[in-house]
C-alpha cells in the first residue's frame, strides 16, 4: 500500500471527502470542503471524484513525501506547487517518489486543497471520510501533524494528465444569495447590495460580516434546519454565513442563502476584506450551478 508522508502540515489541515450529508437528521453536521468548487476541482484533475478524500489545509506551506510516484493537484486562492520547480495552483502535477513537494500559499490563501490520484484511503465512518473536529467524528478526528503516514488508494490517473489545469478567476467580493425564509424580518435594502467586512474571528463553522448591524422586527423564531451557505442574523444584528462545519439546526432568523457556487467566494475571503451580496432568483441560482458544471467539465477534455 502506497502513503503519503506528512513533513509539514500547516496550522490546522483536515482529511474531507464531500461530507457527511446522511445524518444531519440526527444532528451531525455534514463538514467536507469549506470551498467545495476548490476541493472539486483538484479530485477531477487528478481522476478523482468528489466522493473520494483529499486532504483540506489551513495554513501553509504544507510539505510532503509520496512513497510512489502520482499526479496531484492543489488548489486554492493564490496556492503553488513546489517540486523540482514551482507551479501554479489549479494544474495537474506528475510528482516522483521520495520527492519532496510543498503546497504554498500568501497569506490571503484560506482554505487550498491537495488531491491525489487514488484518493486519501482511510474507512469510512457514518459513510464518509470527512473530519469533523467539533466533534472529533471521522477516520481521523484529529487535525493532521509531522510524521503522519496517510494510505492512498488505487491512482485513476497518470502522467498524461500532466498539465492540465481548470483556473479560476480571483474573487471580486460579489456574492449571489436567494433571499432567506426570515428576509421579510428585515427593511428592504438592508442587506442586498450593501458592502460588509470580513471578521478575523471566522471560521470552518462560519464567516462573520462586520459593519451595518441589521434591525429585525417580530419576535424569536423556533428553531429551523440550516446549512453551509444559510446568512444567520444574531441579536447583535451582525450576519454569519455558515460553512462546513455549521450546526444543523438553528434559532436565528435567515436573511439569505449563498448560492453553491459562491460558497468559495465567502470561505476564501480575509480578514479586512470586503463582500457584497445581491439577490438572485432560482433560475439564476440554478444556471450559476450549471456553469459551474461546465467549468469543472473541462478538466475531462
Amino acid at each position: 500500500m502506497s502513503v503519503l508522508r506528512i513533513l509539514e502540515a500547516g496550522l490546522r489541515s483536515t482529511v474531507q471527502d464531500r461530507g457527511r450529508w446522511g445524518h444531519l437528521r440526527e444532528a451531525i453536521p455534514a463538514a467536507g470542503p469549506a470551498d467545495p468548487g476548490a476541493f472539486e476541482a483538484a479530485q477531477r484533475l487528478v481522476g478523482n471524484t468528489a466522493e473520494d478524500a483529499a486532504i483540506e489545509i489551513v495554513g501553509l506551506p504544507f510539505r510532503f513525501t509520496l512513497e510512489a510516484p502520482r499526479l496531484i493537484a492543489a488548489t486554492g486562492r493564490e496556492v503553488r506547487v513546489r517540486g523540482r520547480g514551482v507551479v501554479g495552483g489549479w494544474t495537474a502535477v506528475f510528482a516522483r517518489a521520495g520527492e519532496e513537494i510543498a503546497v504554498e500559499g500568501t497569506a490571503r490563501t484560506r482554505f487550498a486543497y491537495l488531491a491525489v490520484s487514488g484518493g486519501i484511503d482511510v474507512a469510512p465512518l457514518l459513510g464518509s471520510r470527512a473530519t469533523y473536529l467539533p466533534a472529533l467524528i471521522g477516520p481521523l478526528p484529529r487535525v493532521l501533524a509531522p510524521g503522519d503516514a496517510l494510505p492512498l488508494g488505487a491512482p485513476r490517473a497518470g502522467a498524461d494528465r500532466a498539465g492540465g489545469s481548470l483556473p479560476r478567476a480571483e474573487p471580486n467580493g460579489r456574492v449571489l444569495a436567494m433571499r432567506g425564509p426570515h428576509a421579510d424580518r428585515f427593511a428592504e435594502g438592508s442587506f442586498f447590495g450593501r458592502r460588509f467586512r470580513v471578521s478575523a474571528s471566522s471560521d470552518r463553522v462560519g464567516l462573520r460580516l462586520e459593519g451595518a448591524r441589521l434591525e429585525r422586527s417580530g419576535g424569536e423564531i423556533l428553531s429551523i434546519g440550516v446549512a453551509p451557505g444559510a446568512v444567520q442574523v444574531p441579536h447583535g444584528g451582525e450576519p454569519i454565513v455558515l460553512l462546513a462545519d455549521a450546526q444543523t439546526t438553528g434559532g436565528y432568523p435567515v436573511i439569505a442563502n449563498v448560492i453553491g457556487p459562491d460558497l468559495g467566494t465567502v470561505a476564501q475571503a480575509a480578514p479586512g476584506e470586503e463582500l457584497s451580496f445581491y439577490e438572485v432568483d432560482r433560475a439564476a441560482a440554478l444556471e450559476a450551478r450549471r456553469a459551474e458544471r461546465r467549468w469543472l467539465e473541462a478538466s475531462e477534455r
